[in-house]
Parts: structure tokens; sequence; C-alpha cells
């Protein structure tokens, strides 16, 4: 599809949303929704084939760029993903938790953090996700160490920049 045929789906996604009803969402949402389609090694185009989602429209939420998708399609998103819908629903309306346990990566997606008094910026928490990421999925034994060592030190340079 290119890119003036792109811009009329779009088009067509927002004036849907306004004829429906929308939410205004944090940036927690899109970063999010982008954690789970990686976990799910899709693309971007292949999540608009599977959830009817325009590609473009799932980048610019995950950029933080649009705030406010219609119910159904966090519902279609949340289908496509194969995760529950409360997990997405969760980063728009954040109710006091008991003595659940909760994953890691949704913590640090979920709430705002500081860090030597200042609040983290969306790319900042985006590579802390991945450092976290990293370390839950390295190998970490003898035959990987020094590789999963340099991979890790790359992405906190990674984080440092974005701090």
């Amino acid at each position: 599809m290119n890119e003036v045929m792109l811009k009329d789906v779009d088009v067509l996604d927002e004036t849907e949303e306004e004829a429906e009803g929308s939410l205004t969402v944090s940036d927690n949402f899109g970063i999010m929704l982008k954690h789970y389609r990686k976990l799910k090694n899709l693309s971007l185009k292949q999540l608009e084939e599977i959830s009817g989602v325009s590609a473009s429209y799932v980048n610019r939420l995950e950029r933080g760029e649009r705030k406010s998708p219609s119910i159904t399609k966090i519902l279609q998103l949340a289908e496509a993903l194969e995760i529950p819908n409360s997990v997405l629903v969760a980063t728009i309306i954040q109710e006091p938790r008991t003595h659940e346990k909760v994953d890691l990566s949704e913590l640090l997606i979920k709430h705002e953090f500081l860090l030597n008094g200042r609040e983290l910026t969306r790319e900042a928490k985006q590579n802390l996700l991945k450092i976290v990421e990293h370390i839950a999925q390295c190998q970490w034994n003898s035959d990987t160490k020094i590789h999963d060592i340099y991979v890790l030190a790359e992405l906190v340079d990674q984080f440092k920049l974005a701090v």
C-alpha cells in the first residue's frame, strides 16, 4: 500500500474512533503494545494482517503519537497479540493492586519512575525494559557469558544516552 493510501486508512481510523468514542491513554499503552508485539516476533505489517488495525496506526500508538484508540481497536490488538484484554486496558485504567504478583516487564511499563530525582523519558523506559528482557532471556553460561555481557553493555549505553 502506498503512503497516500495509508494516510487515507489512518483518516478513516480516526473518523471511526471519533464516531465510537475513544479513550486517552498513557504512554504506557504504546510501550506495552510494542513489548507484546516484539514478544510475538510480529512486524507491524503482520500485526495489521492479524488484527485489522493499520500498521501505521499501531506504529503511532507505540510511539505515543496517538493516544486515543477506541475500545474496538484495543480489543482487536489484545486478541491479535493473544493477551487478556485486561492487560492492555490496565495501562489505561490503573486500579490499586492488592498482593497479586506482577510481571517485572508489566511493572516497568505501567508505572512512571524517577532516577536521580528526574522522571525517566519514554526512550529511557523502553531501554530499561530491553535491559530487563535481555537479562531474563540470555543463556548466561560459560559459552555465552562474554557475548551476553557485551550485549548488556550496549543496552546500558543506550539507556545512559536516553537518561
